[in-house]
């Protein structure tokens, strides 16, 4: 199985690269690919600056990468996260948006034939704010995902879920909003039977919830409290760059594990992957992740868990029982994504 890493070059971080049972091979030159996404047609990353762009890429027949058209403007500053839609014909973007929200929005970008990437068919602004100044002066899109036919934009700035409709046209129309409690700070959420399950970054805690098609809204329970003992000193490691300021410690990546019915999330500070119960978010088990500041993570075949850890900058192989001690799989310096290839 091979993978493709995403990472901040401003941190040292090679761009998009290849990796595998052999080592690392071969590395596109694109600015700060934070966000690495396998659609059906192509690879899409996300230069995470201000404004941010997209670029389309094709992995040839002995894993080297090439370019597919021209990257594209996002339509807003520090895009972190993006899908593709259920038809293959939209790049659905998250924009993080500035440290007072500006230019956090949800872009459309449309797919052509060969995978490559259009000028943007919409960009849906954000508003809103939360309690805490330094991290909820204004929105901050962290996530978005496609769920029951809806366009779902997790907003860490204002506490709230957002429910878009799709139109034929890529415009997005909204349908609905969530809100969550008060400095909440939602990151990342993810889906395991009827059940959805979202971290909070700001608060360290965990929602459980369901969604409702008809409406669009969920309706999440009370937030649950994940542990925070055993925060790292970070005061040799480098600049944290858009994380600066997040009081550790600050949960990221949401990953479902639907064999053993549970989700784990990585949480930077403690540098754990807590596994926690769907059914109400309560604790199941801590392992330590074998480095610093885990960000992205993705499951393995064999139920270990990849996890990109920025300030180390390695990727670790961690078994979520706890019963073997996490591992270096490869290095790579401000490492925050992993990506399968199928």
């Amino acid at each position: 199985m091979r993978y493709l890493l995403g990472d901040y070059t401003t941190e040292g971080g090679p761009g998009l690269v290849v990796a595998g049972p052999d080592g690392l091979g071969d590395a596109a030159a694109v600015v700060n690919p934070s966000w690495v996404h396998v659609g059906p047609e192509a690879v899409y990353t996300l230069t995470e600056t201000e404004p941010g762009f997209a670029a389309a890429w094709r992995l040839g027949a002995d894993f080297t990468l090439d370019r597919v058209g021209q990257g594209q403007s996002t339509g807003g500053n520090n895009p972190c996260h993006a899908t593709v839609d259920p038809s293959g014909r939209w790049l659905l973007v998250a924009n993080y948006g500035a440290s007072d929200g500006a230019g956090a929005s949800v872009a459309v970008l449309p797919i052509g034939d060969d995978g490559q990437l259009g000028p943007a068919a919409d960009v849906f602004k954000l508003s809103g704010s939360g309690p805490e100044p330094d991290r909820q002066s204004g929105p901050h899109a962290h996530q978005v995902v496609c769920h029951k036919g809806r366009v779902l934009a997790v907003d860490l700035g204002s506490d709230r879920v957002h429910a878009f409709d799709l139109g034929e046209d890529g415009k997005l129309t909204p349908a609905a909003t969530t809100a969550l409690e008060p400095g909440f700070g939602p990151r990342h959420l993810a889906f395991i039977g009827d059940r959805a399950v979202i971290a909070g970054e700001l608060s360290n805690a965990v929602a459980v919830g369901t969604f409702d098609e008809r409406s669009a809204t969920f309706s999440f329970g009370p937030a649950v409290a994940l542990p925070g003992d055993g925060v790292a000193d970070y005061a040799a490691l480098p600049d944290i760059g858009l994380d600066e300021g997040a009081p550790p410690p600050a949960p990221a990546a949401v990953v479902a594990d639907p064999e053993r019915d549970l989700v784990y999330i990585t949480v930077r500070g403690t540098d754990q992957l807590v596994a926690v119960d769907p059914a109400d978010g309560s604790l199941v088990r801590s392992v330590p992740v074998g480095a610093a500041w885990p960000r992205d993570a993705v499951l393995t075949a064999d139920g270990t868990l990849l996890v990109a850890c920025q300030h180390t900058g390695a990727v670790t192989r961690v078994d979520p029982t706890g019963e073997t001690e996490p591992v270096i799989e490869w290095s790579v310096p401000g490492v925050t994504c992993v990506a399968p290839l199928s």
